[in-house]
């Protein structure tokens, strides 16, 4: 049986607030005294919710991804810098795609346009 997604909505009735003060919570836009910020976060836990990601690019316009294109995925020196990129990023609230080309010019152009079309920003790792 496939499990129903949890909405804002169902947070806000679970804690017994507005779904304005749940979107206020969660996108820190205006102050919330603690005792609702803890009721909705209490809620939200025990409910299961997560953010749609996918929701919140559509509405910010921004997706919070940055893609990174690199050559040869087991190269020490890439896979290095993407674990430091990654690290930074995340504290940041971003994730990362990481496409690698394998040497492949199709590939690299198949993956620039992909990045390029989808994601904030990209880092293009192929060429020197």
């Amino acid at each position: 049986m496939k499990s129903k997604h949890v909405s804002i909505r169902d947070v806000a009735k679970h804690a017994g607030v507005s779904i304005a003060t749940v979107s206020r919570v969660f996108n820190k836009t205006s102050f919330v005294s603690e005792e609702l910020v803890e009721k909705v976060l209490t809620s939200a836990r025990e409910l299961g919710y997560h953010p749609n990601r996918v929701a919140q690019s559509l509405r910010k316009g921004q997706t919070k991804t940055i893609g990174f294109l690199i050559p040869d995925i087991v190269n020490p020196f890439f896979s290095s810098m993407v674990k430091g990129a990654e690290d930074f990023l995340k504290s940041l609230g971003y994730i990362i795609l990481l496409c690698s080309s394998s040497g492949d010019e199709r590939k690299r152009k198949r993956a620039s346009c992909h990045i390029l079309f989808k994601e904030d920003r990209w880092v293009n790792r192929n060429n020197p």
